[in-house]
């Protein structure tokens, strides 16, 4: 079985195959005529520039396949993500925003996006680059809602374990943008060039479909907040809102798709199992991808994984991405925290290596994207005598796995393709 350290570096090697510049050029033919995707060609307007527009965590890099394909093609372009610009283009507008709350750069964003939307001829064409992270990174909010109140409805559907179809279904209904709010300011054609960062590779939930559309309502935001327990904790502002919008005095969300534009699914949970697959195919590993997806609480997934490792040998494949209800104030993410769960219950009749990773290279409010483990590190834990319950009941799983050297270190990857978990188990003879 290979070593952690092996594992580190098929890690970081599996984010560089799946960078979001290499998914475009790979899944799409562009010229300076048309884009053709799967056999589908989307002609642009002839003798006439486009525009580039994108949000997401992996905005930069996914622009930089734009602009190395079709760099006179580009008449402008506004790009917004959460890392510093490495781009250096002179029609280049990029802003720097917030996440995972957005902040004023973030509302800046989406002033500047919805003027450039309003600004559109019917005759014009853009290129949209959608990945996750969108829904903190540009943001308009509804009528009376503060940025601060915006924020405290945020964290708190964030800390509260919510799964990421319920924090977008809220957001949506509180915001000038989200749920198909800006593609209705444009009149001109475009085409939308996704990364996914949900389970099911759902148009509405991606960066809460903010040039898509919506089937989700205002009495179903209330009722997550409900479900969840925190509709007594948001602001008043934001319950006062979604209660105008369930009694009909503010517009619902658009529910049809805009007739104007087309959306190329370029990068997904499934691309990143697959590349994960070859690569350790690469290094004589031959994986398994199952089934299943990782979209419970870190508690839950943890039981289900624990399952797998009781009653399989051999190589596994996981992805999706956990919840998990922040209590403490330490430092890490859900990959981490579910990598310590996991050492707190590790199956001492069995060779095990096991690791959690986010395809962003950022896991939580550390600098790791997530840990990887084996029965040497529950040797050391047990030689030091620390006490993991303690670090598990702070949340400060980064703290300890710095301290052992498990970390994921990746840096940021500028994708986000959610999680990936890689199992290696043998019965130990």
């Amino acid at each position: 079985m290979s070593s952690i350290e092996d594992y580190k570096n098929y890690f970081n090697e599996i984010l560089h195959k799946v960078q979001p510049k290499n998914l475009i050029k790979n899944t799409c033919n562009i010229t300076e005529e048309f884009i053709e995707f799967n056999s589908q060609k989307i002609y642009f307007p002839k003798n006439k520039k486009i525009k580039l527009y994108g949000s997401g965590k992996a905005v930069l890099n996914m622009a930089e396949a734009i602009f190395e394909t079709i760099p006179t093609k580009i008449e402008s372009s506004v790009l917004v993500g959460p890392y510093d610009n490495h781009l250096d283009y002179e029609n280049l507008t990029y802003i720097k925003a917030g996440h995972p709350l957005p902040n004023d750069k973030s509302i800046e964003a989406g002033e500047i996006l919805i003027n450039e939307f309003e600004s559109h001829n019917s005759d014009d064409f853009y290129v949209y680059l959608l990945s996750g992270g969108t829904s903190a990174l540009i943001e308009k909010p509804t009528e009376n809602i503060s940025l601060e109140d915006f924020q405290e409805t945020t964290d708190l559907m964030l800390k509260n374990a919510m799964p990421i179809e319920a924090i977008n279904c809220v957001r949506k209904h509180i915001s000038q943008i989200k749920g198909g709010r800006l593609a209705s300011f444009s009149k001109a054609k475009g085409v939308v060039i996704v990364l996914s960062d949900v389970l099911g590779d759902d148009l509405e939930a991606i960066g809460s479909a903010p040039l898509y559309f919506d089937k989700t309502s205002f009495y179903d935001a209330k009722q997550f907040l409900q479900e969840y327990q925190i509709i007594e904790k948001v602001p008043f502002s934001v319950k006062n809102y979604l209660s105008k919008g369930i009694n009909g005095v503010v517009d619902e969300s658009p529910k049809v798709k805009p007739d104007n534009l087309e959306f190329l699914m370029v990068g997904t949970n499934k691309v990143l199992l697959n590349t994960a697959k070859e690569v350790l195919n690469s290094k004589d590993i031959n994986p398994i991808i199952l089934d299943k997806q990782i979209s419970k609480n870190v508690d839950e997934e943890v039981k289900d994984i624990l399952n797998i490792i009781s009653n399989k040998q051999g190589c596994f494949i996981l992805g999706g991405e956990a919840t998990v209800n922040v209590k403490g104030n330490g430092k890490g993410g859900r990959n981490q925290h579910l990598v310590l769960k996991l050492l707190s219950q590790f199956p001492k009749n069995k060779n095990l290596l096991f690791l959690s990773g986010a395809s962003d290279g950022i896991d939580g409010n550390s600098d790791a994207a997530g840990a990887v483990i084996d029965n040497s590190i529950l040797e050391l834990i047990e030689n030091e005598k620390i006490d993991i319950n303690k670090y598990l009941d702070n949340f400060d799983s980064n703290t300890l796995f710095e301290k052992i050297n498990c970390l994921l270190k990746s840096g940021p990857s500028h994708n986000n393709i959610l999680d990936l978990i890689i199992i290696n188990t043998e019965t130990k003879e």
